[in-house]
Formats: structure tokens, C-alpha cells, sequence
């Protein structure tokens, strides 16, 4: 990543594919099924991306992760809240979890808890690939932290962030995150219907109904989205611009980019 004269500009980019089942995100279990092949794609992004080894910011997918929209009492550390909240709900024990917290406006955050195990099985391929991961973020967060920086003019908003297979949908109004809601990704046919509908349900959560909301997707198949909700008489678009210099990619597909962006 660069800084362009009309914004931040993407010197260089490269997606290797995974074969089917090699890495599947989840709370719970290790998520790189075979690790060697995670690995080797590794290795040949670096080889094609205009960037050295060394130390660099590691986005895991959504997915593996439990979200969840905090109001943190005057005094009190974001992140002890957090793990306080969630120490009896979490599916394995407190001790397990690493959490990471987006502050918002004063008393209110978005909290992440990831399970130690899960996390250091991105952190060790990384490393086989002679990556040092500085900053470990989750593409939820990363975007949202991005998009909150950037508000849209309109009083009301709904950003939603795709993974491959859990998504997040927040609605805010006049710059204030209201709902954050966080869901398994149902990639059949009829999904697109299917996310429509809820984007209009957050934004009835939110308490801004569904009309003159302005919605902004990032992630996997977000154009796709864009123009569903387009078509269906809707306000959306990218969450971001970029200029691209010609690479074959769309930037409103990345949903980790929030974090260089961040």
C-alpha cells in the first residue's frame, strides 16, 4: 500500500487459491486442515506481490471469531469488560481466549474473543513462509474500523462485511454504531434475496427503517449484493475506492483491506 494524491493506491496484489477444505474458518478447532498447502500459496503470493518478507499485518476471516457490540461502564478497561462479559458464554475456557477491542464512541466498543489455538495456527504458517505477523487483526474489525472512519453523508447507514462463511452486518445513524449483528454465510442460490432481506431488518433494529439508507458492502461477492440492492431500488456501493493501476481486482471484495487502510 501507498498514499496516491486521490487516496491510498495498491502498488501491487495477488490471491492464490486453496483447494476446497484445506483451510475452513471456525471457532472452535484448527482451521489450516492441510497446513503444508496453506503454506506453499503463501510462498507464492510473496513471490508475486512488490513487497519483502518480514513483519506484516495477518487479517483472520470471519468466522473463527465471536463479535459482539459492548457498552463499557466510565473506568473500566474496554477489554477486561469484554473478557468479563464473556467469560461464562465463550464454548471453551476464558483463559483461551485472546480478545481484541474497536472503541467507538466513549462507553461503547466492538469486542472480538479468538481462541488462543485458533489464532496461532495462522500465526505458524505465516511463520513456515518466513512471515513475523507485527499485528494480527480480524477482517470484521479491520473493516469496521476503516468504514467508521469514513462515515457516508447519509444520517443512516448499514455496512456489510462479507467472509466465506459468517458475515457482519452494523447499522448506524448520524454517525453512531446502534446494532452490530454477526451471521453464518449461506452461499446457495437465493442468497443475495437472502442478504437483502437482512439489511433491512438491521436497519429496522437500528430504528431507521428501511428507506433512505445507505448500505456499503465489502468482501467476498460484494458486487454481486450491490447490484441486488441496487436493482431493488436501493442506495449502495463499495465501502471503499482505490486506485488501482490496472490490477485485476475489485476493491470492494476485500474485506481485510480495512486493515491497511486502518
Amino acid at each position: 500500500m501507498s498514499r496516491g494524491l486521490r487516496g491510498p493506491r495498491l502498488r501491487s496484489f495477488s490471491r492464490v487459491a486453496l483447494s476446497p477444505g484445506a483451510l475452513v474458518p471456525q471457532p472452535l478447532d484448527p482451521n489450516l486442515l492441510r497446513p503444508d498447502e496453506v503454506g506453499e500459496a503463501l510462498g507464492r503470493v510473496l513471490e508475486r506481490l512488490d513487497a519483502g518478507r518480514g513483519r506484516v499485518s495477518m487479517v483472520l476471516p470471519d468466522g473463527v471469531a465471536r463479535i459482539g457490540l459492548i457498552d463499557v461502564p466510565a473506568g473500566v478497561s474496554p477489554e477486561d469488560y469484554a473478557r468479563f462479559r464473556w467469560a461464562q458464554g465463550l464454548p471453551y475456557p476464558s483463559s483461551e481466549a485472546v480478545v481484541d477491542v474497536l472503541p467507538l464512541q466513549p462507553g461503547r466498543a466492538v469486542a472480538a474473543a479468538v481462541r488462543r489455538s485458533v489464532a496461532l495456527g495462522y500465526e505458524e504458517a505465516g511463520a513456515r513462509a518466513g512471515l513475523s505477523p507485527g499485528r494480527v487483526d480480524l477482517a470484521p474489525l479491520a473493516a469496521l474500523s476503516a468504514l467508521a472512519g469514513d462515515p457516508p453523508p447519509e444520517a443512516a447507514s448499514v455496512d456489510v462485511i462479507l467472509g466465506d462463511v459468517a458475515y457482519c452486518l452494523a447499522a448506524s445513524h448520524g454517525g453512531t454504531l446502534r446494532v452490530l449483528r454477526n451471521r453464518r454465510r449461506d452461499a446457495d442460490a437465493g442468497e443475495a434475496e437472502r442478504l437483502r432481506r437482512e439489511v433491512d431488518r438491521t436497519a429496522a433494529f437500528a430504528g431507521n427503517g428501511t428507506a433512505n439508507v445507505r448500505v456499503r458492502v465489502v468482501g467476498s461477492g460484494a458486487r454481486r449484493l450491490i447490484g441486488e440492492l441496487l436493482r431493488s431500488g436501493r442506495a449502495a456501493g463499495p465501502g471503499w475506492e482505490m486506485e488501482r493501476d490496472g490490477l485485476p481486482l475489485e476493491a470492494a471484495e476485500l474485506a481485510w483491506l480495512g486493515a491497511a487502510l486502518g
